[in-house]
């Protein structure tokens, strides 16, 4: 007999909800913070003064009462100016779709007299108070954590209600990913020329590029493909291309060895996947390209 059979059941909860880096601080206008990003979202929640704040070309101004949200892997810089009191936190949850309907639904900054803000003041003022403690224990963290879930919901329930189109956050997520498919594909090569090999878990990988940003797979290839008109695997074939091309153009450079730096296992897979990419072989290409050299 299944004792359990018209029983109505809540979710199971399993994941983890990180909460670092909180501090409040009263700066002057000589206060200025490197461009930086991080792994977490980041809150700032302005005091009294003003903030400013640069994110991917554009810079935006924080009252008293205002705050920001900076999503994952954004590069960022802030500064103050004449003078700054501000209250800062990270978070991270692990659960990847909470994530991203975070990042598309909700906005950088929200001013001190728009809903969400005014939503939004009560838990940032009570997390702000906690800085005051002298000790930290069991009672002040369960606080921090009801707080930060509250914050949570907001958001959630806010991402539900917003028509807002984050076309621009995608395309910057998009161009994240393309920023260190390139890089790393750059890193490897140098290595393989410095070590002669590459350790397999330095190989580029697209599912790294995606799980940078903290995305699944699907949408991370569906805002790269709406974003580039490609597909990240296919991004990812072009700059092998242009990295072949010129380590093509350096004689000092085997084909075996250029085909070993772009991760290939043999040169039979590089000459064969080089020929689909361009038509003619690599040793054909190195001497088209001596020839017109002369």
């Amino acid at each position: 007999m299944d004792f359990m059979k018209d029983a109505k059941r809540l979710p199971v909860l399993d994941w983890n909800l990180t909460f670092f880096g909180a501090h409040e601080q009263l700066v002057g206008a000589d206060w200025i913070v490197p461009m930086e990003k991080h792994y977490a979202f980041e809150c700032i929640y302005v005091l009294a003064g003003q903030e400013f704040i640069k994110i991917y070309g554009n810079v935006y101004t924080l009252k008293a009462g205002d705050f920001f949200l900076v999503p994952p892997e954004f590069l960022h810089q802030v500064w103050a100016g004449e003078s700054l009191k501000y209250f800062c936190f990270h978070f991270d949850i692990d659960d990847p779709a909470l994530k991203v309907q975070l990042i598309k639904g909700l906005n950088y900054d929200y001013e001190k007299d728009s809903d969400l803000s005014k939503q939004l003041k009560p838990h940032f003022d009570k997390l702000d108070s906690l800085v005051a403690d002298e000790s930290f224990d069991f009672d002040t963290k369960m606080v921090i954590q009801i707080e930060l879930s509250k914050i949570l919901r907001i958001f959630f329930q806010a991402t539900k209600r917003s028509q807002h189109s984050n076309a621009t956050t995608s395309t910057e997520y998009a161009r994240l990913m393309a920023d260190y498919l390139k890089e790393q594909l750059t890193t490897q090569v140098l290595n393989y020329v410095k070590n002669g090999y590459i350790p397999d878990d330095r190989m580029v990988e697209v599912s790294s590029a995606i799980a940078k940003i903290g995305f699944s797979n699907g949408y991370g290839f569906r805002i790269f493909k709406e974003t580039y008109g490609i597909s990240p695997r296919d991004y990812l074939s072009k700059l092998k291309i242009n990295e072949a091309k010129k380590l093509l153009g350096k004689p000092q450079y085997s084909i075996n060895d250029i085909g070993s730096a772009l991760g290939y296992r043999n040169l039979a897979n590089f000459s064969r996947q080089f020929k689909r990419w361009t038509d003619i072989s690599p040793s054909q290409f190195r001497k088209q390209g001596q020839e017109n050299s002369r």
